[in-house]
C-alpha cells in the first residue's frame, strides 16, 4: 500500500512533520493501533530510543492535600526520571494517612511502570498479580524484551511466546493499605496509565470514575526507518491478568461512568465532601496539557 502510494506521488511533497503524519494515517487505516506512529526524527539522530528531552516539565502537575484526609495526584505521565520517581516516594510518604487517595490520569498518555511499582507497594498488602505482558518469540528474538528487569516483573521464555507478569509487591504496613482508591479516567488517559488502570479495577483495590479510556494496549518502542524518519512499533500486547481480556481499541470502562469534567467533583462526593465543597475545590484543580513522551522506549 505504501509503494502504491509513494508510486502515485502521494509523498512528493509537505514538510517531513507533514509525512510522518500522512504515513500514520496510512498505516492506521490498514492496521489501527493505538501506539503505531511514524515520526520524524531530528537531523543526525540515530539512537534510538532517545532519551526524553531534558526540557520537559515536571510531568506531575498537582500533588497536595486537596481536602483534609484526601490526598490526589495528576501526572501527565509516567516519565520515570529521577526527580519525578523521588516526587512519587514523597507523594506517597507524605499521603500515608490518607483515608481517601486520588489519582488523576484523565490527561496521562503514560510512559513507564516505576511510578506504578512505587504506588502499588503502599496500596497493596500481599504480593499481587495484575498485568501479562507477551510478546512472540520471534519479535523477542529480533528486539529483545523491551522493559527493565524488576522485582516486579516475572519472565518466561517459551518456545512460541515470551511473557511477563507484572506483581504489586507490599512495601512498610501503611493506612494507605485500606484507604480508598479513585482513580480519574478519560479518552485521554492512555497505554501505561491504562494498565495502572486496569490493575487498580481488576484487583478490586481502585474504582474508576470518567469515561472509557483511549484504548493503546500495544507495548513497544521506536525504530529507525532512515536519517530522517522512524516509526514506533508495537510489539506486543499486555492484558488483564485475572481476564486474559487486552484493551486495545475498546479502552477500559469506568466503574463510574461519568463526564471526565465531572469526574474530580464526583470522586470527592464518594470521598464524603459535599457537592459544593467538590465543586469549590475541583474549580482549583484545572488539568493541563499532557506533558508528551512520544519517544519513551516501552509503554
Amino acid at each position: 500500500m505504501l509503494s502504491r502510494n509513494a508510486a502515485s506521488g502521494r509523498y512528493d511533497s509537505g514538510t517531513r512533520g507533514s509525512l510522518a503524519q500522512l504515513l500514520t494515517n496510512d498505516l492506521m487505516a490498514v492496521h489501527k493501533d493505538g501506539h503505531l506512529k511514524v515520526f520524524a526524527t531530528d537531523p543526525g539522530e540515530q539512537d534510538l530510543p532517545p532519551s526524553p528531552p531534558k526540557s520537559l516539565p515536571s510531568a506531575i502537575q498537582s500533588a497536595r492535600w486537596i481536602a483534609p484526609g484526601i490526598a490526589y495526584i495528576r501526572p501527565s505521565a509516567f516519565l520515570q526520571s529521577e526527580d519525578e520517581l523521588h516526587a512519587f516516594h514523597t507523594f506517597m510518604e507524605e499521603h500515608r494517612d490518607a483515608r481517601t487517595i486520588i489519582f488523576d490520569l484523565r490527561n496521562n498518555h503514560g510512559g513507564g511502570n516505576a511510578e506504578s511499582d512505587i504506588v502499588f507497594s503502599y496500596l497493596f498488602a500481599k504480593k499481587t498479580p495484575l498485568t501479562r505482558l507477551e510478546m512472540s518469540r520471534a519479535a523477542f528474538e529480533e528486539r529483545g524484551w523491551p522493559f527493565p528487569s524488576t522485582r516486579t516483573l516475572e519472565v518466561t521464555e517459551g518456545a512460541e511466546v515470551v511473557a511477563g507478569t507484572r506483581y504489586a509487591l507490599p512495601g512498610e504496613n501503611t493506612p494507605l493499605r485500606s484507604a480508598q482508591v479513585l482513580v480519574l479516567v478519560s479518552n485521554r488517559t492512555q497505554s501505561a496509565a491504562e494498565g495502572f488502570a486496569v490493575a487498580l479495577q481488576s484487583t478490586g483495590r481502585g474504582t474508576l470514575i470518567g469515561e472509557s479510556t483511549a484504548g493503546a494496549d500495544h507495548f513497544g518502542g521506536p525504530m529507525p526507518i532512515n536519517e530522517d524518519m522512524g516509526v514506533w512499533m508495537p510489539i506486543g500486547r499486555s492484558s488483564d491478568v485475572r481476564t486474559g481480556k487486552d484493551w486495545e481499541g475498546a479502552g477500559v470502562a469506568p466503574d463510574v461512568a461519568v463526564d471526565p469534567k465531572q469526574a474530580l467533583v464526583v470522586a470527592l462526593e464518594k470521598a464524603g465532601l459535599s457537592h459544593a465543597e467538590a465543586v469549590k475545590l475541583d474549580a482549583q484543580e484545572v488539568p493541563a496539557e499532557p506533558v508528551h513522551a512520544d519517544k519513551l522506549s516501552a509503554r
